[in-house]
């Protein structure tokens, strides 16, 4: 596979009024590295979603206790069902026996002659492809920055409309006077491509203040 057909999006964007509203919402944010099939997929053959961007996930859900220096790998198998491995993956510790690990791996390579002495298991290529981000569906979170002036919810929900793509719920929080205000949106199952369509038209509103803020939901279906 390659690396240049991974999304990549960092946590730079990912604000404390965010974390806020995704914990009144029920989730967590959380940098997710995610490799799965991606069935809504027009290619033939297995497609695979391979992709890294802060995500919301349920409160409930098992990955959203993992917190300070510790990481989890979390696995669902056809016969074995979900399962999870757990452990340190931060701070002084962790990061010098990784190090290590690299370093030694990295002899071993000078020692034998070669770069892949040790080859990756990857048998979907054998079969399939990297989805296009454009084709992954997923649902969404939207932070807008919005005038407070009567219509404003009506023209962004035509924009989306428009484009197929539909609305699960909306806050519009009090005691944030201004001329903005913030307006958060969750949005059932789209095409990544429509949705940044979307936004694109939405934030040529008048209306709208400042660049739409999207993250995605997972929700381990």
């Amino acid at each position: 596979m390659n690396p240049r057909q991974i999304h990549v999006e960092g946590i730079r964007g990912v604000t404390g009024l965010d974390m806020q509203f995704a914990g009144q919402l029920g989730y967590t944010i959380k940098l997710l590295g995610i490799v799965k099939r991606n069935d809504s997929s027009t290619h033939n053959g297995a497609s695979i979603q391979v992709s890294v961007y802060p995500t919301l996930i349920p409160n409930t859900h098992v990955l959203a206790s993992v917190n300070h220096v510790f990481n989890a790998i979390y696995v669902r198998g056809d016969v074995v069902g979900d399962t999870l491995y757990y452990g340190r993956g931060a701070g002084q510790d962790a990061t010098a026996s990784a190090v290590l690990s690299d370093l030694a791996d990295a002899a071993l390579d000078l020692k034998c002659g070669t770069h892949s002495r040790i080859p990756p298991f990857v048998p979907h290529e054998q079969d399939g492809s990297v989805s296009s981000m454009d084709e992954v569906v997923c649902r969404y979170y939207v932070r807008l920055r919005v005038a407070d002036r009567p219509g404003t919810l009506a023209r962004i929900a035509a924009i989306l409309a428009q484009a197929n793509i539909g609305i699960s719920s909306v806050i519009q929080p009090e005691g944030h006077a201004g001329d903005s205000v913030p307006l958060i949106l969750m949005i059932h199952d789209a095409a990544h491509a429509a949705m940044t369509g979307a936004l694109a038209k939405i934030a040529k509103l008048s209306v709208v203040k400042g660049t739409p803020v999207m993250l995605r939901v997972e929700n381990f279906d």
